[in-house]
Formats: structure tokens, sequence, C-alpha cells
């Protein structure tokens, strides 16, 4: 009887070993998918590709729809074939509220009329109405966020 090479025992149980190890770290140690906590908002009516969309993100009443300096974060992308998707990364859950603005001069605000009716495409999340004499209620347009990707529809208005 011949017993077999230590050197070839040695390399057979190695390798066994590395593969069950594999199969181990596969089974066990898998690292669940990174979660997307992402807010986009697909921007609808776009009637030109000129200027930019700004899409305003609020986290409240005050300063909403309009003044994005109040908003909780703000971003411009530039439409292309009549489209626009602006997105927000890292939204934390809560109630929000989102201000479009087709900002056809690039100044990076609504123009308004001296009565301050706009003379820029806007909208608001939820296609809240405006007041009788005023924009938007943040009530009206607020929506929850959960933590999980989220993606809205916004129609701009004339």
């Amino acid at each position: 009887m011949t017993l077999p090479n230590r050197t070839s025992a040695g390399f057979f149980l190695t390798l066994g070993l590395a593969w069950c190890w594999s199969v181990g770290a596969d089974s066990d140690d898998a690292t669940p998918p990174a979660k997307d906590d992402t807010l986009r908002i697909e921007v609808l009516n776009i009637q030109s590709d000129r200027g930019q969309i700004g899409c305003s993100l609020f986290t409240k009443a005050d300063g909403f729809p309009s003044d994005a300096k109040k908003a909780a974060s703000m971003t411009f992308v530039k439409p292309k074939g009549r489209k626009a998707t602006c997105v927000f990364k890292k939204v934390k859950p809560g109630t929000y509220a989102i201000s479009v603005l087709h900002d056809l001069d690039g100044d990076g605000e609504l123009a308004t009329s001296l009565v301050g009716r706009p003379k820029e495409p806007w909208g608001v999340s939820n296609d809240a109405p405006a007041q009788r004499f005023g924009p938007p209620e943040f009530k009206a347009a607020s929506f929850k966020v959960t933590g999980e990707a989220q993606t809205l529809r916004v129609k701009l208005r004339e």
C-alpha cells in the first residue's frame, strides 16, 4: 500500500478549506444592498429647452413656494428634449413640498408681474392649486418621504 505524499495531501486539504471558507463568506457575510434615499422630480409640460429648471425642496411652509433661500435644498438642471429631472440625494424621512420653476431667462428667480403673477412657468408637488390671491399652500403640496427611492412628477403651468 502506498501512502499519498504529504505535499499533494496538504494541497487538497488547503484547497478544500479555501472552498469552504469562500462559500461561507458568500452566504454569511453578504453585505445588504445600499439604501437608496434619492428623491427624483420629473418635470412635465416643458415647452422649451431655453433656460434652466430649478427645483426647491421645502421642509416647512415658511418661504414656500417662491423663496428659494428658505428651501432645505435647491438644484438647477438644463432641460433637454423638453424633459428634465431634478435629483435630491440623501433625503431624510419627513414631510416635504417641491417648488419647480422654468427659469427662462436664467437669473435663478421667478419673474413676476407688478401684481406678483408669475411670468415664467412654475409648478408644485401634488399639482396643488394656487390660492385665490396667492400661491399654493405648503400643506396642499406636501408629501411624505420614507427614506426609500421616490419619484414625483410636477406639471408646469403658465
